[in-house]
């Protein structure tokens, strides 16, 4: 195999990799970035652990999330990573507690 042809190929597989992982996780980054800058009082959002919560207060590194009624804790403005999704929204994605046949979400009742 002519020099030529394995420099394309290798140089064609450093294309490939970088279209398929780093691109994706820049856009990705970008997205988070834009999103943490965007963050106003009242926007429900969920950071890296998985906790949902309101945003009541925000400082330039740091918010105060409201998780509960009467619990709010302090992190840092980075660890935001989206938007949390609106009821409605998540019921148009199939959201697995609601009920497709009736639309409704579905009791639990406590046998105990």
């Amino acid at each position: 195999m002519p020099p030529e042809l394995q420099l394309l190929v290798i140089v064609l597989a450093l294309v490939g990799f970088w279209a398929i992982v780093m691109r994706p996780a820049r856009v990705q980054q970008r997205r988070v970035a834009t999103l943490q800058a965007e963050l106003a009082v009242g926007d429900e959002v969920i950071i890296t652990a998985g906790i949902l919560g309101t945003i009541v207060e925000i400082d330039d590194e740091l918010v105060r999330l409201e998780i509960a009624p009467g619990t709010v804790i302090t992190a840092a403005r980075q660890v935001v990573v989206r938007r949390a999704p609106d009821h409605d929204e998540a019921a148009a994605a199939g959201d697995p507690t609601e009920d497709s046949t009736t639309g409704e979400a579905e009791e639990t009742q406590d046998r105990g």
